[in-house]
């Protein structure tokens, strides 16, 4: 590249970092100065839903015009990249700061977390301990004492009829959330904080590893999706992603027993990662001594993980038995795998309740699929294995039943790695599913879930065939 070219590609960059800095800044300033709009005491009607999901669309635009001029991963002088690069960390360091004094908007979800946070702190096993058995009539000791303790925080647990759905990675990430100062938000987003830190450092090395620009960071270190999902609803996820990205940067270096281990603590973060393992010990074919001491090594971390909800076991309390079998939002597909699903059991006979289980086998058998699709070939490098891995995490994030926000998480440190358009899109369409709650709030949610919801997803499915179609042509010339 000529000099003259990196000079005006770099100061492009930098005055897109300028005006984007400038306008997501605004938008979290705005966040935290009205924080009070989002008070817990407020009726659902009275907070501003709609306000929100433009801002945080309006925020996925400008994180996309900011990054288009570094998603091919085009490379700078090391001097301008280094300068560029310590803007790109102090911008997104501070917007999360930021977000340590917002009220988390239209989420509650970390009340539990804190919940469970203090049971494990004093010695009980989450999963199985329901939280509103904690305040009934003639329940005494530990329990209830935390339940008067927690005050507020236990009374805003939602779904308490259920007991946790957290594996005990996550588990003991709240527990020392509690320890540092017990009941505190604070206190969680400050380990959430750490996370991410720890997310920057394995983005950045593994850049290194595959030779790309450093500035490709930006993708997920800027995302206001994820600085929203991550540091102001304070989502769990900040200690998944590290966990995975682990798991990924011990692959590329070839440490796959030590990458088995890293897997096993990511699914014992949060279940899905486990649909990686056949990546991690795809290379290992050939070697069966070391893949049977990397199957050891990922089965006895599972079981340490798995064993205290088995001991408590698996009821209709159980929150692993709900997220499995009747767990859905914001999905344009899965309704209408559930409506073939349902035409299909009533052609046999079958009770309707069978349509939701047959549509959940459908997606279960469409990911077993792209998994095994992935590993029929050997993987022939860092590039190939980073594309496998966004392909089936991203195919996870589309075609779950669920399709939260911050689900989208799951796969944008991949993307920093591996852009992809479609995926990238949705950093600004997914925020579209706070909307939701304002139907919600006026009784006439069916057009959120009818009809909006098309808006996320249609662009997105129509971007990755676009994306497809093109790298197919590429392959063929």
């Amino acid at each position: 590249m000529h000099g003259d070219q990196a000079s005006s590609i770099a100061q492009n960059i930098r005055a897109r970092l300028t005006w984007a800095g400038f306008v997501l800044g605004m938008l979290a300033v705005l966040l935290v100065g009205f924080r009070n709009l989002f008070d817990w005491e407020r009726e659902l009607a009275d907070i501003p839903a709609l306000p929100l999901a433009t801002g945080m669309v309006v925020a996925g635009v400008w994180f996309l015009w900011l990054i288009w001029p570094i998603r091919s991963g085009v490379r700078l002088p090391d001097a301008a990249e280094t300068s560029i690069l310590r803007r790109v960390v102090v911008m997104g360091l501070l917007l999360r700061v930021l977000m340590l004094w917002s009220v988390p908007a239209l989420e509650d979800d970390f009340h539990r977390y804190l919940w469970d946070g203090a049971v494990v702190a004093n010695g009980f096993n989450p999963y199985g301990v329901v939280p509103a058995a904690a305040t009934e009539e003639g329940v005494t000791g530990v329990i209830s004492e935390l339940a008067e303790q927690a005050g507020s925080v236990h009374d805003r647990i939602n779904h308490p009829h259920l007991r946790t759905i957290y594996p005990p990675v996550a588990e003991l990430a709240f527990a020392i959330a509690y320890l540092a100062e017990p009941w505190s938000l604070l206190a969680w987003r400050l380990v959430c904080l750490t996370c991410e830190a720890s997310t920057l450092w394995l983005l950045l090395t593994l850049l290194k590893e595959m030779g790309r620009s450093p500035l490709l960071v930006m993708i997920y270190w800027l995302n206001p999706l994820v600085i929203k999902e991550l540091m102001n609803s304070a989502h769990m996820e900040a200690i998944l992603v590290p966990l995975v990205l682990a798991t990924v940067l011990l692959t590329v270096r070839g440490h796959l027993i030590a990458a088995a281990g890293a897997l096993g603590l990511a699914a014992g973060a949060k279940v899905w990662p486990l649909m990686l393992a056949p990546l991690v010990l795809r290379p290992l074919i050939s070697q069966p001594v070391r893949l049977a001491a990397a199957v050891c090594v990922l089965a006895v971390v599972s079981v340490l993980c798995a064993t205290p909800p088995w001991l408590a076991g698996f009821d209709d309390t159980s929150g692993f038995v709900a997220y499995a079998t009747i767990w859905k939002s914001n999905s344009a597909l899965f309704p209408v795998l559930e409506k073939l699903s349902g035409s299909i059991v009533s052609a046999v006979g079958l009770d309707a309740a069978y349509a939701g289980r047959l549509a959940r086998l459908a997606v279960a058998a469409a990911l077993s699929t792209i998994t095994a699709a992935m590993i029929i070939r050997p993987i022939s490098g860092t590039e190939d294995l980073i594309r496998r891995v966004t392909l089936l995490v991203g195919a996870l994030v589309l075609l779950a039943p669920a399709q939260f926000p911050w689900y989208l998480v799951w796969v944008q440190p991949f993307l920093v790695l591996r852009p992809v358009l479609g995926l990238l899109a949705a950093t600004a369409l997914m925020p579209v599913y706070y909307a939701s709650f304002y139907f919600r709030a006026h009784d006439n949610y069916y057009i959120f879930s009818d009809w909006i919801v098309w808006a996320i997803w249609i662009p997105i499915w129509l971007l990755l065939l676009r994306e497809a179609w093109y790298r197919r042509s590429l392959s063929r010339t």
